[in-house]
Parts: C-alpha cells; structure tokens; sequence
C-alpha cells in the first residue's frame, strides 16, 4: 500500500508542476495579463556585463567592479561582494552559494555567497578574463577561464570546507600570486593566436572560441588539444558545446553560425593534423552546417532542446531546428538595433535590446509582449526562471533589476 502511494504523490506532484508550468505560460502570453513587478536598484556604473539565476539567487557582475547578490523568492537585495580591482566581465555559479568571477584586473575570484564573501584568488592571466565556465568531470569541478591574453588556464575548484566557518576575517581570501604556489591550478591550454572570447563545455570536454576566427576543443581532464575547428573568416563571439548531441555550434563577426560535429569528426570539412603544444592536434577545414542569412555579426546563442536560436547586431533574431537546423522562425524588427540579451526555452523567447524586451511564442512563432519594461534605456541581461522574468536594465543612465512574477 505504502509503495502505490508514494507512486500517487509523485505522479500527483507532476501533474502539479505541468499545471503550473501551463498557468504561467498562460499568464506569459497573455498580453493583458499585467505580471507582478519589483524594482531593484542595480550597479553604479552603465553596463551590468553579466547575470546568473541559479538556485534562487539572481546574481549579476558589473564595470562597478562589485557582483551583486539577491534572493529570487523575496525579491531582495542579499549582499554585495567586492574585492576585484577591475571590472566583472565573467561569472559561474558552481553550486551551495559558491560563485567563480573573472576580471579585467587578470584574476579569477571564488566567492561564498553564504559567508559573504571572498575565499580564493588566482593568479596567472596576463589580461583580462573575459570568459569562463565550470565543467565536472568524474567527481571534480575544474574552473576553465579564457582571456585576452590568447590562454586559457584551468583550476580545481576548492571545496567549501577548505575555508573555516568561523575563520577570522584574515583566513581569507588565500591569494595565490602565482599558478605555481596554487594547489588548485592545473595547466595552461595553449593555441589560439588571440584573445579567447567564449568558453563552453560538459565533462571533460570544453569549447573555446577566439578572436583568431578558430574554435578548439579540448580535453581537461587530459590537457590537451582534441581539434582545432576553422571555417570561419572573423573574429568568434559565441559558442554551445551540445554535449547531448556531441556537437559544437559558433556564431561570428562573418555572420554565419557553423554546427560541428564532434561524434564523427569526418563529418565536417577536410582533416589534416597540426602542432599544437606538444601533442599532435586534428585540424578540421570546414564545419558539419554553415548557417545564413544575418547581415551582421552574430553575437548571441541560446539553446533548448527543441531550438537554436541566433541573435545578431542587425536586430534580428532567427530560430533554428536544435536537430535539422532548419529556419524555423525569423524576427526581425526594424526600430530594434542590437540585441544586447537573449532567453530561449522550448516555448519561450525572450530577448533585449535598446529600449525594449520582448517576448514570442516559439509555438505559434508569434510575439505576444512587446515593450515588457517601458522606459528602459537599455537591457543587458535576461533571465527566465520557473514563473519569473529577471532583466538587468539602463533606465535614466540607473542601473536597476527588473523582476517579473507570472505565477
């Protein structure tokens, strides 16, 4: 008896959650629904460069040199951290409150949301960090951060316990002045001819995308290089590693987003072998699909498992099939300039730029809310989680984060 009600609650539970997820997605594109709104005052400087919602925590990164902390449930402000010397270009929420930030001051930062504050630095960039993500493989976490500096470095993630609880305010951060005092860092990935843009992975298996137009995968776990993707003819501004359908996806300044596959790697173009470090590296000459059709760069990529959707400079957004790629829907608005911010699920599209957030049905391919925020100068960021709409915004040169309840 006991065992088919434990099967009744959970199967009770998921019509809950369907249910739910359906009302707020009614209530979404509902263009008379008016959503619950909360207004928070934001970074001290123009440009919010980066935003994270994880684990009811809205967390945003700033030219203010601060990463500020809310609660997504209470709607409020938590904390800020300080301690960089430059401005925040790169955030990852890794997991229990703990957050890893890159720098134009060259140094990645680990932070604990919980204690309030900051545990490690490292050292070892020659310029800014612009780019990084945590990836997990066979029970570590490793921190890999790409730079201007053309490098990318990789680092073990310290473990909470390595901070006491109860620590005077001098046991951290531990500063590490070089990679070679660092018991957390493990190697320097070395191969690209210019400054790393884009850093994206799953397992061991991290993408990296450069302003020397190529893309290389590599393997953490075995610091080395797997192949080096070149096609392109300008500088990478995004990157997906798919791992699901072992396939890597790159939009560019030429306007064009490649899909390769990395399953079959014949699969792409033409594959002969280059040096890279010390270990022989495939280098591929051509990609798997060559997507067309933006007249400028593309600088933004999102995923779902139904849609891979591009974002260029132009204004226009187009949604591609995530397993045929082909053109599924085409937005392209002529008062829109830039898209500065980009949110996709399977139903959902959200997307930002100068003065305007709009939301589309990826359905119906229709868009059913238009001007969500009026009078935001500009919009930075967004964010979509479970029944709420999160936006970084400009409004009369304040910065501020909007919060949108559609439950």
């Amino acid at each position: 008896m006991e065992l088919y009600q434990n099967v009744y609650l959970r199967s009770f539970n998921k019509v809950l959650e369907v249910v739910s997820e359906m009302s707020v997605l009614v209530n979404l594109f509902d263009p008379d629904y008016t959503p619950q709104r909360t207004t928070l005052s934001g970074h001290m400087t123009s440009v919010i460069a980066c935003l994270q919602v994880e684990d009811n925590y809205v967390i945003t990164g700033g030219c203010d040199k601060t990463i500020r902390v809310y609660n997504l449930v209470n709607k409020r402000f938590l904390l800020q951290l300080s301690g960089h010397d430059g401005e925040v270009w790169a955030l990852k929420y890794a997991h229990g409150g703990i957050l890893v930030s890159g720098s134009t001051d060259r140094t990645v930062r680990v932070w604990d949301i919980k204690k309030g504050c900051c545990t490690h630095v490292f050292k070892g960039h020659n310029s800014t960090v612009r780019c990084l993500d945590i990836v997990e493989y066979k029970n570590i976490k490793y921190i890999v951060t790409g730079s201007r500096d053309n490098t990318l470095h990789v680092w073990k993630l310290p473990k909470e316990s390595s901070v006491p609880d109860h620590g005077e305010e001098h046991d951290y951060p531990l500063v590490f002045h070089t990679p070679e005092e660092n018991p957390y860092f493990v190697g320097v990935l070395r191969g690209h001819m210019a400054s790393v843009r884009t850093v994206s992975g799953h397992g061991n298996i991290v993408v990296s995308g450069s302003y020397d137009n190529t893309l290389i995968v590599w393997d953490v776990a075995q610091m080395k290089c797997l192949y080096i993707l070149s096609g392109h003819t300008d500088r990478i501004y995004s990157t997906i590693y798919d791992h699901e359908r072992k396939r890597c996806i790159s939009a560019s300044m030429d306007t064009t987003i490649r899909i390769w596959d990395l399953e079959n790697i014949r699969n792409n173009g033409e594959c002969s072998y280059a040096t890279n470090s010390a270990s022989p590296c495939a280098k591929i000459l051509g990609a798997m699909y060559t997507l067309r059709g933006h007249r400028a760069l593309v600088g933004l990529l999102g995923l779902s498992d139904k849609f891979l959707v591009s974002a260029s400079v132009d204004g226009s957004i187009r949604c591609w099939d995530a397993n045929t790629y082909f053109l599924k829907h085409f937005f392209d608005h002529t008062q829109l300039n830039t898209i500065t911010a980009l949110h996709v699920s399977d139903e959902v599209l959200v997307s930002g730029s100068e003065g305007l957030l709009n939301i589309y049905d990826l359905n119906s391919g229709l868009l059913v809310r238009s001007d969500t925020l009026s009078g935001a100068d500009n919009v930075w960021n967004v964010s979509f989680k479970d029944n709420t709409l999160v936006a970084a915004v400009e409004r009369d040169k304040r910065n501020l984060l909007e919060i949108l309840d559609f439950s």
